[in-house]
């Protein structure tokens, strides 16, 4: 009995101490590069092919096709809390927060060995969810009308990169 006990202890002493040295690391600064797609809209003009008249129409009106680009993703982790800056065309012109810098608050932020999880908030319709595997550093940002998806390398404050 006296043993189980000594060795519950220990497991215990054990798992606190994986889960305090995840916490302790300190703050995770991480910049994102690589590509995604989102929602544009955009005014065309163009010809038509009339089958009942045979001859061409104009045509002219909005629309929408998801655009891909290129650009980069910063998060700032710090125990368990976090921000996330998006480039402007993750942010949908409707949009309800973020700062002047793009900043967004991270919620729900779990930070485990093996991959870090989380959403923000854009509006009250879209909030992204974002998972970063901590072997490989592949990001993946998945909302309405957007996604991206690149490789995250860790930065440090105030250190030089080479």
């Amino acid at each position: 009995m006296r043993q189980a006990r000594t060795i519950a202890a220990l497991f215990a002493g054990c798992v606190a101490a994986v889960a305090g040295a995840v916490q302790a690391a300190g703050p995770l600064n991480l910049v994102c590069t690589g590509h995604g797609e989102a929602m544009a809209s955009e005014y065309v003009r163009s010809l038509e092919w009339d089958r009942y008249d045979h001859k061409y129409r104009p045509k002219e009106g909005l629309e929408s096709k998801m655009r891909g680009f290129e650009s980069a993703v910063t998060l700032q982790i710090d125990g368990d809390d976090g921000r996330i800056r998006v480039p402007e065309k993750l942010i949908p012109p409707l949009n309800s927060g973020g700062d002047h810098q793009h900043w967004w608050q991270l919620e729900n932020l779990v930070v485990s060995e093996a991959e870090i999880k989380a959403s923000y908030r854009l509006n009250g319709l879209n909030k992204p969810k974002l998972r970063i595997d901590r072997n490989s550093g592949e990001i993946s940002i998945k909302g309405t009308g957007q996604d991206f998806s690149g490789i995250c390398q860790k930065i440090d404050a105030g250190q030089r990169r080479f």
